[in-house]
């Protein structure tokens, strides 16, 4: 953009006005002052000269010109900043030949599914009963329309109609994740008869949804969007463009697991919190936090899950170099549940009384559930704790050195604070193994295993034409079992809630062989031909593991034997026919 339109557009923009949209401004002499809404003050220090038409924080640091108090308030680019206020000012911008967005279309599509779901929320006889929920779990108005919660209507291919009068493709739908086909070829709303909860990405686009039942015997109470080219679960974080104001001023971020803590948060006056919508935190979701703050508070759950979960995040935000705390909540319950029970003061006293560094949290936590005057129990506390300390800055690691051996009794020089530790029991020779090399077979059945993941309707072909005998490898074959086994139990197929499902053996063969494939990798689309092709491969394999079977008895036995050879032979010229067709 032109310097000479910069220049203008900073003169057309008053930044009393504009600062006025986000700060309460009080007038101080020939300037104005106010709150800095890029961090938490209680004395004003944030500036706004009406002569220089600028603004300046005399805490932190920030301001600018309007165009840059814009880009950093709104956490939006420069340029789109500059549009933006142009536009106010009735500046005409030559427009640049920008690369469109390719998926435009994708966002415009699910705006238009969040507003009407916002729309039949208040404007339907099922949106009465469901706005009595929400008042019921104790969410007004405002909060309501802050998050935008919906409804989606009962009936099941309202949102396919409704879009297709607008004008979207049905296969922009699908891809999108809000619309479903089923066996019979009729379109239906995935959401149907749930309160949505709309999912934004880090620019404020609504790119996916979570729906909550209202029934009490509904065994799937969320259901969230299927990762699509827009959504990433791993690479997202629910309310976190909506709550980039608060961040900045408090330059911290709460981070909860589920969507009503964040909303309950909200209500209670504490309205920088974002959440993981119930996985595991990422190292992208790490990133993101701190791309916008140098520090969080993890509020998970007060179960063991939830400080399971915590234990399992520090590392990830410790590698971002984030400043992290964890807080405690009482009495095994999560945060919604404590709002509720004890009210939004008391809420807020836990942050001072409940709250831990990272290294104390792990520190007591480790110590859950164990006997540390039995030798097992305080030898596995000690090595969780040196672990813990590892990486850690060399006082850190001096001071809980100091605390396991004056509590413990444990002499200094048993615990080596120089280095970490390396335990080997018995000193092996490394030897690089070389990958074992897959047959048709097995290939196959791993193929299928991959096109089961993306599709019910495939896993539900896999169920029907293979039984639990069938099968090219024993262990990939207890996976295909338990993926259908999955299906059965869940509307949709989330991958790493999966993965939690799975034996030790199962899950390493999945995350280092299976989902590393290329056509995993690739977002390769399998067709039913492809299935069809698979199973018949799998079911092909039970011929071949038997015929290897019989070669192996007939060379054992001394005498021939006709029962024995006819079979085999009958099976050689079914799987070179087989073959042939291929």
């Amino acid at each position: 953009m032109d310097d000479k339109l910069i220049e203008l557009i900073n003169e057309k923009t008053s930044i009393v006005d504009l600062v006025s949209e986000f700060v309460s401004l009080q007038k101080r002499g020939k300037n104005f002052a106010g709150l800095c809404p890029f961090h938490q003050e209680k004395t004003p220090s944030f500036f706004v000269s009406p002569e220089k038409n600028i603004c300046k924080c005399y805490g932190c640091g920030e301001g600018g010109s309007p165009i840059n108090f814009l880009r950093k308030i709104k956490n939006i680019s420069f340029e789109e900043a500059a549009h933006e206020l142009a536009e106010k000012a009735g500046i005409e911008v030559k427009e640049k030949k920008v690369k469109k967005d390719p998926y435009e279309t994708f966002y415009a599509l699910m705006n238009e599914v969040a507003s009407f779901y916002e729309f039949n929320l208040k404007h339907s006889e099922k949106g009465i009963d469901a706005v009595n929920y929400l008042y019921q779990r104790q969410l007004v108005d405002e909060q309501i329309k802050h998050f935008r919660l919906g409804l989606a209507p009962s009936f099941g291919n309202t949102i396919y109609q409704l879009l297709k009068n607008k004008g979207y493709q049905v296969s922009d739908m699908i891809k999108c994740g809000v619309v479903k086909q089923n066996d019979q070829g009729e379109y239906y709303d995935l959401f149907a008869d749930r309160i949505t909860f709309p999912i934004t990405d880090p620019k404020g686009r609504v790119v996916g949804f979570s729906g909550r039942t209202m029934n009490p015997k509904e065994t799937v109470k969320y259901m969230n969007s299927p990762e699509t080219i827009i959504f990433k679960k791993g690479l997202l974080l629910y309310h976190f463009y909506e709550a980039l104001p608060e961040i900045r001023k408090e330059k911290q971020v709460i981070l909860y697991e589920g969507f009503f803590d964040v909303i309950s948060s909200y209500a209670a006056g504490m309205k920088h919190g974002v959440a993981t919508m119930g996985t595991s935190l990422t190292k992208e979701q790490a990133k993101l936090i701190k791309s916008v703050s140098p520090s969080l508070i993890i509020a998970y759950d007060g179960d063991s899950a939830g400080l399971k979960a915590a234990d399992h995040a520090i590392p990830v935000l410790e590698k971002e170099g984030l400043k992290v705390e964890v807080l405690t909540i009482p009495e095994k319950m999560d945060p919604d549940d404590f709002i509720k029970s004890y009210g939004p003061e008391a809420y807020e006293k836990l942050f001072g009384e409940y709250t831990e560094d990272m290294y104390q949290f792990r520190y007591r936590y480790y110590r859950m559930g164990k006997n540390l005057s039995n030798a097992n129990d305080l030898k596995e506390y000690k090595k969780a704790v040196m672990q813990m300390i590892q990486l850690s800055d060399p006082s850190i690691r001096a001071y809980y050195i100091q605390r396991l051996s004056t509590e413990f009794n444990i002499p200094m020089s048993e615990l080596d604070t120089s280095k970490p530790r390396v335990v080997v029991n018995e000193p092996k020779i490394p030897t690089k193994e070389r990958p074992k090399t897959l047959n048709r077979y097995e290939k196959a059945e791993r193929y299928l295993i991959l096109a089961m993941l993306k599709s019910r309707q495939y896993a539900k072909l896999a169920q029907a034409q293979l039984k639990s005998t069938d099968f090219a490898n024993a262990i990939t074959a207890t996976i295909r079992l338990k993926i259908e086994h999955y299906y059965d139990e869940h509307l949709e197929f989330l991958v790493e809630d999966f993965l939690d499902t799975l034996t030790n053996e199962q899950r390493e063969l999945m995350e280092q062989d299976i989902l590393k494939d290329t056509l995993w990798k690739n977002g390769t689309m399998f067709d039913e031909k492809d299935i069809k092709d698979y199973i018949f491969l799998v079911l092909e394999a039970n011929d071949k593991r038997r015929l290897d079977e019989l070669n192996m008895r007939i060379q054992n036995i001394e005498e021939y034997n006709e029962e024995l050879t006819k079979e085999r032979d009958e099976l050689l010229l079914r799987l070179r026919h087989n073959n042939k067709e291929d």
